[in-house]
């Protein structure tokens, strides 16, 4: 039974890659490494939402400067179209993992809700 879930895994690895929500993800992502403009302002955004996610896993304070800097940087990347498009694709994509993830864990739900 254990080998026969990880193939499972494996194979839905595999499903993930065909899915053209992916495609449409690295294709976006493609478009932006080909645009020098879309990669500055896709690179800056990525390095304000990692500093963002570190000082929350860090316990730090983020202050009032950090998130309008935050809506700032993001504002003026999702200005940009090939940011939008890659950002419209990662939410696509992220849908289907949260369709995935809730499957993935129904069982465990049922036993905390007496199924």
């Amino acid at each position: 039974m254990t080998n026969n879930i990880y193939d499972t895994a494996n194979q839905l690895e595999r499903d993930l890659r065909e899915l053209s929500a992916f495609k449409s993800l690295k294709e976006a992502y493609q478009a932006i490494q080909n645009d020098e403009e879309a990669k500055s302002l896709f690179e800056e955004f990525r390095q304000v939402q990692l500093d963002l996610q570190k000082k929350h896993l860090e316990g730090q304070d983020i202050h009032p400067e950090d998130i309008q800097k935050a809506q700032e940087v993001g504002q003026k990347a999702s200005g940009n179209a090939y940011v939008k498009d890659l950002m419209a694709a990662e939410q696509q994509l992220s849908q289907v993992l949260e369709d995935i993830n809730r499957l993935i864990t129904k069982p465990i739900q049922d036993i905390y809700e007496g199924r």
